[in-house]
C-alpha cells in the first residue's frame, strides 16, 4: 500500500510539475508577446472604433503627407506622462505615411533651451511643424476649440473659473494644414478691403484660408495709391458702405490687368445708400443686381416655412461641380443679371440659380410670401463667375455673389457653403486642389434638415397615412375575429 501511495504521490507531483512548468511558459509567451506589440508603431496596435473616426487619417491627408519629398519634424510640446494618447497614435500614422516625416516629443521641463525665438511663447499641448522653408505653430486651443477664439475661450475661464468643454478635435485639419504650408512653393495673398463697414471673417473661415496656404492681408484704397502687385486676389465682403469713385478706378485698373475679385454683397447694406461705385465695376463686367429679395415658389427647393431660405441650384463650373449631390443654403438673396450685350472676351457662367417658380419682391417686402402684383418673375441667378481674356495674355476672374450666405455659418451645415467660398478662391489663386475634405472631428450631431416639399411628405405619413393604416388594420382584425 505504502509503495502504491508513493507511485500516485509521484504521478500526481509530475503532472502538477508539468502544470506549472506549462504556466510558466505561457507567462513567459504573453510577456513576450505585449514586449513585442509595446515596440510596434501604434498605427499597427490602435484601431479606430470611434463612430466620427477621430482616430484615422482621410485620403487627403495621406495624398499629401506621401508626397512631401523634403525633410519635415513634428514636434509635440507636452510634459512625458501627460501626453494625449489621440494624438499620439495620429502623429505616428502620419510618420508611417513618409520616411521624410521626424515626429519627436518636447517636454518642456526637461528642454527649456528649445523655446526661443518664435517658439518662446508655445503652450504645452501645441504642435510645431518645421522644415527648411518655414514654420508652423499650431496651439493647443486651435486643436481642441476650432472656431472659438482665444479671446473667448479666456472670458469663459474668467467668468467660470475652468476652461470649457472641447469643441472638436482638429489634430488632422491643422496637422495636414501645416504640412502643406511649410513645404508648398505656391503662397497666394488675398487683399481685404477695409474701410466701408466689411463683415469680417470667422476665425473658422480664416483656418480654412489658412489651411489653403492662403494668406490674408488688409488693403485700405482711400490711403492705397492702388491695388499691391502682390496680390492675387481682392476680397470684398459685404460692404455696408460703398466704394468711392476713385477707389472704383482703382479696383477697375487692377482687374484690367488680369486681377482677380471675390465679391459678397447684402441687399440690406444698400437700402439707404445704393452702391452705385460698385454696381458700375460689376456693370463694367456685363452683370448687375436686381432689385428685390428673391423668394423661391418650389418647395422642394426652401427649408420649411422659409421660402427666402433655399437650396439653389449648381451651375456648370470647376467651382461648384464637385459640389453637386450636397446641400447648400441660401438666405436673403438678390438675383444677378446677365447682360445679353457681352463683349466676345467676356464670359458669365452661373454658379447658383432658383427655379423657374421664383419671383423678386421689389422693396424687399416679407409681410406675405405669396407672390403679388409687381413681383418679378424668375428665374434667378444668385451668383456667377465671370472671365475676362484681356489683351496682354491676362485673364481677369471675378466670382460674385449677391447674398450673405458663403461666409454665413449659420447656413454652413454641411460645410458645402465654406467649401463654395474656398474653391472660389481657390479658383482665381491657381489652387484648384483647394479641398474641404479634412474636416474637423466634432463632438456633437449634426441635425437633419428637411425642405418644404419634404416636411409635408413626412407630416402626411405620420400623421395621416400611418394613423389611419393602424386604425384600418385593427378594423379588419376585429371584423374577423367576430366572423368566427
Amino acid at each position: 500500500m505504502k509503495k502504491k501511495n508513493t507511485n500516485l504521490s509521484t504521478k500526481y507531483l509530475k503532472t502538477g510539475g508539468y502544470s506549472i512548468i506549462l504556466s510558466l511558459v505561457a507567462i513567459a509567451i504573453v510577456i513576450f508577446v505585449n514586449l513585442f506589440v509595446n515596440r510596434l508603431p501604434t498605427n499597427l496596435t490602435r484601431f479606430d472604433m470611434s463612430s466620427n473616426d477621430v482616430l484615422s487619417l482621410g485620403e487627403k491627408t495621406t495624398e499629401i503627407a506621401k508626397g512631401i519629398e523634403q525633410e519635415v519634424t513634428v514636434y509635440y510640446v507636452q510634459q512625458h506622462g501627460a501626453e494625449d494618447e489621440r494624438i499620439i497614435s495620429l502623429l505616428d500614422k502620419y510618420k508611417a505615411l513618409n520616411k521624410k516625416l521626424t515626429i519627436k516629443q518636447i517636454d518642456p521641463a526637461i528642454n527649456p533651451g528649445f523655446f526661443t525665438g518664435e517658439k518662446e511663447d508655445v503652450q504645452s499641448g501645441s504642435i510645431i511643424v518645421e522644415s527648411e522653408k518655414r514654420m508652423k505653430i499650431i496651439s493647443v486651443f486651435e486643436l481642441y476649440y476650432p472656431g472659438v477664439s482665444e479671446t473667448e475661450i479666456a472670458y469663459y475661464y474668467q467668468q467660470y473659473g475652468s476652461m470649457p468643454a472641447y469643441t472638436g478635435f482638429a489634430l488632422e485639419s491643422c496637422v495636414t494644414a501645416a504640412l502643406n504650408y511649410v513645404t508648398t512653393d505656391n503662397l497666394p495673398v488675398m487683399y481685404v478691403l477695409k474701410g466701408h463697414n466689411e463683415y469680417v471673417l470667422s476665425d473658422t473661415y480664416a483656418s480654412y484660408l489658412d489651411a489653403e496656404s492662403i494668406q490674408m492681408k488688409e488693403l485700405n484704397l482711400a490711403t492705397s495709391e492702388k491695388v499691391p502687385e502682390d496680390c492675387d486676389c481682392l476680397l470684398i465682403n459685404l460692404p455696408e458702405k460703398d466704394i468711392s469713385e476713385d477707389e472704383a478706378e482703382k479696383i477697375l485698373a487692377y482687374l484690367k490687368k488680369g486681377g482677380k475679385l471675390m465679391y459678397n454683397s447684402w441687399y440690406k447694406n444698400s437700402l439707404e445708400e445704393p452702391h452705385k461705385n460698385l454696381a458700375s465695376v460689376m456693370e463694367y463686367y456685363g452683370v448687375k443686381g436686381v432689385e428685390g429679395l428673391v423668394i423661391e415658389g418650389d418647395a422642394n427647393m426652401y427649408i420649411p416655412n422659409q421660402p427666402t431660405t433655399m437650396i439653389p441650384n449648381f451651375g456648370s463650373h470647376s467651382i461648384v461641380d464637385v459640389l453637386k449631390g450636397y446641400y447648400l443654403f441660401t438666405a436673403d438673396n438678390c438675383g444677378i443679371e446677365i447682360s445679353k450685350e457681352l463683349r466676345e472676351s467676356l464670359t458669365v457662367t452661373p454658379l447658383l440659380t432658383t427655379s423657374s417658380k421664383a419671383y423678386a419682391r421689389p422693396g424687399y417686402n416679407k409681410e406675405t410670401i405669396e407672390k403679388v402684383e409687381g413681383d418679378i418673375d424668375g428665374p434667378f441667378n444668385l451668383a456667377v463667375a465671370i472671365t475676362e481674356d484681356n489683351e496682354d495674355g491676362s485673364q481677369t476672374q471675378i466670382v460674385w455673389v449677391n447674398s450673405p450666405s458663403l461666409v454665413n455659418e449659420s447656413l454652413n451645415v454641411y460645410g458645402t457653403n465654406a467649401a463654395m467660398f474656398i474653391y472660389s478662391i481657390g479658383w482665381m489663386c491657381d489652387k484648384e486642389e483647394a479641398d474641404l475634405s479634412i474636416e474637423v472631428k466634432k463632438f456633437e450631431e449634426n441635425s437633419m434638415v428637411l425642405t418644404e416639399a419634404q416636411s409635408m411628405l413626412l407630416t402626411v405619413v405620420f400623421m395621416i397615412v400611418l394613423p389611419l393604416a393602424v386604425v384600418v388594420t385593427g378594423v379588419v382584425v376585429w371584423l374577423r375575429r367576430r366572423a368566427r
